[in-house]
């Protein structure tokens, strides 16, 4: 936990807080919905209404690290964790995989009780969620599953399970969810097959939600009796428009970062 602190001190100027569920603020993905004709915000936003839209069960809520923007001087996480780009800390160069691993052990020290709790219990498996980018082999592609055979906390419980069907990669890449964007592995196929698990799926972003939301509901199809998402990153995009996404951004920036809090345990605690 020590190297994962000291990883994550270099660049926590680049973290941005994320809010806790209260009006104003999505309860699924912790981002700015909409306001109602009466002025009044909705509940969720747009895009978790969109992604969740028909599906039995999903996740929610979404535990996501930090939020992050795609353009402007505060892109800088964004470059790291999206991009894949290495950034400078210091003296030395500050790999992506390093950097997620370490974001991840800290914040997963902090809060694995928090996780649990909307868990309902010890996770009995960890996943990630395959890429599904037709471009280029998923092995050379996703980093995910690296990044998590760095973290003690994690590794022993992971199990990739999810295989991407190709048939909807250009569903999702328009950012709309599909039942059966993901399919179970091999033997895995059966509806009973995750009988009793609790997941914790893990991403490295979370834009729309198409991505999570999808493979979550395959797990929940698949019988898992939780699925609990975590990113690295939620993108915002503030923009003079918004009124709910611009105040939480400022919020964001205006507050300084604490691995210490989380969306699920900031609304108990004063900060």
């Amino acid at each position: 936990m020590d190297r994962a602190r000291a990883v994550t001190d270099l660049v926590i100027p680049l973290f941005r807080n994320v809010p806790a569920a209260r009006s104003g603020v999505c309860r699924i993905c912790h981002t700015g919905p909409n306001n109602k004709p009466n002025g009044e915000p909705y509940e969720i936003c747009s895009s978790c209404a969109r992604t969740v839209n028909g599906f039995r069960r999903h996740a929610e809520p979404v535990v996501s690290i930090s939020l992050a923007v795609e353009e402007g001087d505060d892109n800088g996480l964004f470059r790291l964790v999206a991009r894949k780009e290495a950034v400078r800390a210091g003296t030395s160069w500050l790999s992506p995989e390093t950097l997620m691993a370490a974001s991840l052990s800290r914040f997963y020290d902090a809060h694995e009780a928090c996780l649990i709790q909307v868990a309902g219990g010890p996770f009995t498996m960890v996943t990630t969620i395959p890429s599904t980018r037709l471009d280029r082999p998923i092995e050379a592609f996703h980093i995910m599953p690296r990044v998590i055979s760095m973290i003690g906390a994690l590794r022993d419980h992971y199990k990739p399970v999810l295989l991407p069907n190709d048939r909807y990669a250009a569903v999702l890449a328009g950012r709309d969810s599909h039942p059966d964007a993901f399919q179970m592995m091999g033997m895995l196929n059966g509806s009973q097959a995750l009988r009793g698990e609790r997941v914790l799926l893990v991403d490295d972003l979370f834009v729309s939600g198409a991505h999570m939301q999808s493979a979550a509901y395959t797990l929940f199809k698949a019988g898992a009796e939780e699925v609990v998402a975590l990113a690295i990153l939620r993108l915002i995009v503030p923009s003079a428009w918004h009124e709910n996404r611009r105040s939480i951004w400022q919020e964001a920036s205006d507050q300084p970062f604490s691995f210490d809090r989380c969306c699920l345990c900031a609304a108990a605690r004063r900060w």
